[in-house]
């Protein structure tokens, strides 16, 4: 059976057509008209993981305003939605879309970043609240360690005194006891003082007050002397203990033209070690 040409002819041509229009794009398949296919190949687009961020974005608000055509408001609010979350520098271009779909992509836009916003406050105060925890945390161990009811201390000084202008370290133990203190320490020099110290430190706080006497010997040159002690104790990190005296003695006997009085100020780091 022959067919007539024209109607050969005509069959090609929807052959052609058919195909071409198979192929058509998304965007020409919404400027037809056709919404329904339109939102069919941008969701097949958007679910390729290999759409770039940009394609994705026009892909998205054109899936929007097809669903948005075809009276699926809910629906496209989602692409939207994800549109705001993920390039939310992206605006529905209001030449080419209906104002409706203009004015509801910017409603959810404001509603993502204050979402964001909102979140980003959240995870601030979150962080705030932890980061004083953790100072909290911090405080009550050096609080701790600062008010062991019985423990020794090891010290490391440096002294400075006013009437021979000499600086001179050392070092030493303290032995504390709730709110009393007994420490030995050694200042290096030539000769070598001796200082045996006994004291309170009222409180129960990060810093306390101290107060007590001290007596100083000097066996190198035969003399000793006795005075006064005000200073400081402070929780440090790492449950070190920053000692802050400032002292008076006075000697007894006055040997090699030394002065009869000293007025000494010394300071330091201990670490407290617990006692059974």
């Amino acid at each position: 059976m022959k067919l007539h040409p024209g109607l050969g002819l005509l069959m090609a041509l929807l052959l052609v057509s058919g195909t071409a229009w198979a192929q058509t794009t998304g965007i020409e398949h919404y400027e037809y008209g056709d919404f329904e296919a339109a939102a069919r190949i941008f969701e097949q687009e958007l679910a390729d993981p290999q759409l770039p961020l940009a394609s994705q974005a026009q892909t998205r608000i054109y899936l929007a305003a097809s669903l948005y055509a075809l009276g699926r408001e809910e629906a496209a609010r989602k692409p939207l939605e994800a549109l705001a979350r993920e390039t939310p520098e992206a605006r529905v271009d209001p030449v080419r879309f209906p104002p409706e779909l203009v004015a509801l992509a910017e409603l959810i836009r404001q509603q993502v970043e204050s979402e964001r916003q909102l979140a980003a406050r959240d995870e601030e105060l979150q962080k705030s609240r932890e980061a004083e925890f953790r100072k909290a945390q911090a405080a009550e161990r050096r609080r701790a360690a600062f008010a062991m009811s019985h423990a020794l201390r090891p010290e490391v000084l440096g002294l400075f005194e006013a009437v021979d202008h000499q600086w001179t370290f050392g070092a030493g133990f303290t032995f504390q006891r709730q709110s009393l203190e007994g420490t030995v320490r050694v200042m290096l020099g030539a000769p070598p003082v001796f200082h045996l110290q006994a004291g309170v430190r009222p409180g129960n706080g990060l810093i306390r007050p101290f107060l007590g006497a001290r007596a100083s010997l000097l066996p190198g040159i035969k003399t000793y002397g006795a005075g006064i002690v005000a200073g400081g104790r402070i929780a440090l990190p790492a449950t070190l203990v920053g000692v802050f005296d400032l002292g008076t003695d006075y000697f007894f006997t006055r040997l090699n033209n030394r002065y009869r009085f000293a007025v000494t100020a010394q300071a330091g780091l201990g670490i407290p070690i617990p006692l059974p």
